[in-house]
């Protein structure tokens, strides 16, 4: 997704002197069509949604990309003095960012989710967890075999770990889900990271919009 950069681009016209402020005319001045702020703040969230999914991807936590595809924004609300824009994201983000705590581990410790300890072998095999899990290695090991047919490509360390995927039995997922659960979810801060680059791509995105609304109303 590309920022819109029409208020950089007005900004950098007017500080490079090519148009004449100058003028006595008032023919030669036209009224100022573009949104300011709002092109800022729609430049914010690209600027948030590009950061997670790099930083999704280079975590090594894409799969089947249905959570990066999942970040959107929405259309810019305007009510009164306030305006807003949401991203939209599914829930399960939360997780992937903060991690959850393994019931046995504990860890990642600072994580504000956790996984509780088995009660028991019954439900296991139509959980949530279990079929994601299993999609997952049907997936993956659906992929290993691409791979496979094409040796001359490069492989990569996830590539390489696609080519011990043999097994996608549901018993082999019902393993994992619970070692998984025993041990913890790492988390990726993918989400947290985004928040702090938007952030900071903010002050300046703002400071410019501001600037062009000055000019503009003079």
């Amino acid at each position: 997704m590309q920022s819109i950069s029409m208020t950089r681009r007005q900004l950098d016209v007017i500080n490079n002197r090519t148009i004449d402020l100058n003028s006595d005319l008032a023919s030669d001045y036209t009224t100022f069509q573009g949104k300011a702020l709002e092109t800022a703040l729609y430049n914010i969230a690209v600027e948030f949604i590009n950061s997670a999914v790099d930083n999704l991807a280079a975590a090594d936590r894409v799969s089947t990309g249905g959570l990066s595809e999942s970040i959107k924004p929405s259309e810019i609300m305007v009510m009164g003095k306030k305006m807003t824009i949401e991203i939209s994201v599914l829930d399960y983000y939360k997780f992937i960012d903060k991690g959850v705590k393994g019931w046995q581990s504990g860890n990642p410790s600072d994580s504000p989710y956790s996984f509780k300890p088995p009660a028991g072998k019954s439900g296991k095999k139509s959980s949530e967890m279990v079929t994601a899990i299993r999609k997952w290695l049907i997936k993956e090991g659906l992929k290993a075999k691409a791979t496979s047919k094409n040796p001359k490509n490069a492989i990569s360390a996830r590539e390489s770990r696609r080519q011990k995927i043999t097994d996608t039995a549901t018993s082999t997922a019902i393993m994992i889900a619970g070692i998984v659960r025993k041990q913890g979810l790492k988390k990726t801060n993918f989400w947290t990271d985004a928040e702090a680059t938007a952030a900071k791509f903010a002050e300046k995105e703002f400071e410019t919009a501001l600037t062009i609304s000055v000019i503009n109303s003079l």
